[in-house]
């Protein structure tokens, strides 16, 4: 059997029987995945120092994985937890994130430099404000229940799901998800309060 058609499960107990290099086939079958993924809750610039965190810890932690046929969803509660370690630190820091390092963010700023850029510029405006108020509602809460409500609301992954990601409990996402949800309508009410504005 060649290497590449090895399962995830089987690849992982090659590599608990010290054949190491067997590792790189579980990392070319799933660095893209880990990039899509934290992509979604990091900086741009933040996200090739996690990906390679969350490979360097599952190749050093493999020998606890208790389910080898898991090994994505096992890689996906690493890289997450990542993440909510990257917004507690910087959260402590009070910094905030201005990333133009990608394509896209790169486009927008050429656009508002261009004559005819107005209609690109208020698009870009809306945007910016809506994601200015979610990073205001956002800013004070505990990262792991800011991670739960990119999970559920953004990424539209069930409670079992995050539940089975993160290594929590259902009740667990629950209660996360709904102290969050009452810390965040608080503020607004707070930013209602001073006339929307914060």
């Amino acid at each position: 059997m060649a290497e590449s058609e090895l399962t995830d499960a089987q690849a992982v107990a090659r590599v608990l029987d010290g054949d190491i290099e067997i590792f790189a086939v579980l990392v070319h079958r799933h660095q893209d995945y880990l990039f899509r993924l934290l992509s979604r809750h990091l900086p741009v610039s933040e996200v090739g120092e996690a990906v390679q965190e969350t490979l360097l810890d599952a190749f050093e932690k493999l020998s606890k994985l208790r389910e080898p046929e898991r090994f994505r969803s096992w890689l996906s509660a690493i890289a997450l937890r990542r993440g909510a370690d990257f917004w507690r630190i910087n959260a402590r820091r009070k910094e905030r994130f201005v990333d133009f390092s990608s394509p896209e963010e790169l486009a927008l700023l050429g656009d508002v430099l261009s004559d005819e850029s107005v209609l690109s510029f208020e698009a870009m405006a809306a945007r910016r404000e809506a994601e200015k108020l979610v990073e205001i509602l956002f800013d004070g809460l505990a990262p792991e229940d800011r991670l739960a409500l990119e999970l559920f609301y953004c990424e539209e992954y069930t409670l079992g799901e995050i539940g089975k990601m993160l290594e929590w409990g259902e009740s667990k996402v629950k209660v996360r998800l709904h102290r969050a949800r009452k810390k965040m309508a608080l503020k607004a009410e707070g930013l209602l309060g001073k006339g929307g504005r914060p």
